[in-house]
Parts: structure tokens; C-alpha cells; sequence
């Protein structure tokens, strides 16, 4: 069930912030990353809100689901369904963008399901982002752009621990934490190394044969943070996205 924002207090001549659902198939890493980031970006902007009006909901929502492409999407897409329902009924902004977060790993050439989680996304209004193989890719650009030979989840999850961006100790069942204090203060750079693995002829094959898994090392990560920057400054007007 989407929980109401209650921006409906706000009155109609105060512009409302705008709301986004990050809707992760990794149950782990994926969502301590988007906790940072969301907390980094909107911590104090949601804490001063909350002293003024006392009803103010996160503006960024992280939620995860451990499932195939296809179904995370069509998850995504009931959300969005529901929230757009509630909208309408309590007067508030539904979700100004829906991201179902996934990694190619085991389901791009077994089967279509992410091919189909595309097709899914642009016919309900659900923007799908994609880690080719996984999102190690994206934590390793944080320390070095990760290397072109790098096209199986297993090679990208051992460097990722090489370089000391995540920590395989905390727990048997769920043994893959990110150090934060690796990422802190390093997206510029971490955006600037992705884009020297990610060519045209990439790009081109990630936008027309997703399933194919032939662009990898790929990330579409900063897609969502680039987002999530551009509607911190326009609340907040500080130049701390710099140190994300």
C-alpha cells in the first residue's frame, strides 16, 4: 500500500516537492546505496520540513522485492497504479519518476524477462535501470573506471571487494555491505569513470537488445542520482550533491 504523503497540506499557492519510488530487485546493496544517497541529498531538507509542518513524507522512497526483471517492473507499475489512485482521491503529486532497479546477472541471456521488463516499463510509465552484469560495476567506478574485461558478476564482485568498497563479513546470509566511507565525496568521479566503459556501440545495444548482455561492464545508476541532484538543488540551493 503507497503511504500518503499528505502534501495536500501544503495549500495550492506553495509548490510541492516532487516524489520518487526507487524500486530495487537487489535487497542489500542496492538499497544501503539509495539510503545514502537519499539521506545525503534530503536528510536535512526533510528534517526541517518535518519541525515546520510535522506531516511531510521522505521525498525519495527505496523499497526492494528479490525478484526477476519482469516482476519487479510489474510491481513498480501496480505502485505507480496505486499512487496515482490516491493522488487523484487526496489531492497530492503522485510519483513524478518510477525506477525499477535491476541487474542483468542471470536474467539477460536466460530467457527474455528483461527484454520483456523494458517493454513492461515503457508501457506503464516505469523507467527501467540496468547493471550490466551487476551493480559492483557502479561501486567499482567509485575507485577506477571498471575494466572492459569485466563482464561476469563474479570478476566484478571480487574486485569490488579488492578495492575495499564492500564488506563480505557482517553477515552469512547477506554477506555484501557497502563501505560507505569508500563511496563518500567520489560520485563526480564515480560518473566520470562509468563513462569509459560505456561507448555508443554500448549504449546502442543496451537500448535496443537488453537481454542480450553484450554491453557489459554498463550502469545506468546515475540516471537516478543525476535526477535526485537536479531536485535537491532546486530545494535546498547548496552546492552539497559535490560531496555525494
Amino acid at each position: 500500500m503507497v503511504h500518503k504523503p499528505n502534501a495536500g497540506h501544503w495549500g495550492k499557492s506553495k509548490p510541492r516537492n516532487k516524489r520518487f519510488l526507487i524500486y530495487s530487485g537487489g535487497i542489500v546493496t542496492e538499497v544501503e546505496y539509495f539510503q545514502y544517497v537519499r539521506r545525503h541529498l534530503f536528510g536535512d531538507y526533510v528534517k526541517n520540513l518535518r519541525i515546520k509542518s510535522g506531516e511531510v513524507d521522505d521525498p525519495v522512497r527505496v523499497e526492494a522485492d528479490g525478484v526477476d526483471p519482469k516482476t519487479l517492473v510489474e510491481g513498480a507499475a501496480r505502485l505507480l497504479h496505486e499512487d496515482k489512485k490516491d493522488a487523484k482521491k487526496e489531492s497530492y503529486d503522485p510519483f513524478a519518476v518510477v525506477w525499477a532497479v535491476t541487474d542483468v546477472d542471470d536474467f539477460g541471456k536466460n530467457g527474455d524477462k528483461l527484454r520483456a521488463a523494458v517493454d513492461k516499463g515503457r508501457q506503464s510509465g516505469v523507467e527501467v535501470i540496468i547493471s550490466n552484469p551487476c551493480f559492483d560495476v557502479w561501486l567499482i567506478d567509485h575507485k577506477q573506471p571498471c575494466p572492459l574485461s569485466y563482464t561476469q558478476t563474479s570478476e566484478c564482485e571480487k574486485l569490488a571487494k579488492r578495492l575495499g568498497l564492500i564488506d563480505m563479513s557482517r553477515n552469512r546470509n547477506n554477506p555484501k555491505h557497502i563501505r560507505q566511507e569508500a563511496i563518500a565525496g567520489k560520485y563526480a568521479t564515480a560518473a566520470k569513470n562509468a563513462q569509459k566503459h560505456m561507448g555508443e556501440q554500448h549504449r546502442r545495444i543496451r537500448d535496443n537488445r537488453p537481454s542480450s548482455g553484450d554491453y557489459a561492464p554498463w550502469t545506468d545508476i546515475p540516471k537516478i542520482v543525476d535526477t535526485l541532484i537536479e531536485e535537491y538543488k532546486t530545494l535546498i540551493n547548496k552546492g552539497e550533491e559535490e560531496t555525494l
